[in-house]
């Protein structure tokens, strides 16, 4: 969400992460799954984490905006 975007209320943050969502698992999770079929642990992991930092960048995005909704 850019910065110039309105805040969003409750009622529009549950259709945020489930789009936010499938973003994430259409990017990331091709990403992953190719990491898999290359049999490389390195790459796997190095995969796996990026997702989990991606999806948590996405956690701290909701909650910002949600806090900025609440003032």
């Amino acid at each position: 969400m850019s910065p110039n975007a309105p805040a969003f209320d409750d009622s529009r943050l549950e259709p945020w992460a489930c789009d936010k969502a499938q973003e994430i698992m259409l990017r990331e999770g091709f990403r992953l799954i190719r990491s898999a079929r290359s049999g490389s642990n390195t790459d796997l992991r190095e995969t796996s984490l990026m997702m989990a930092r991606v999806i948590a960048a996405s956690l701290v995005e909701a909650s910002a905006q949600r806090q900025r909704a609440g003032k």
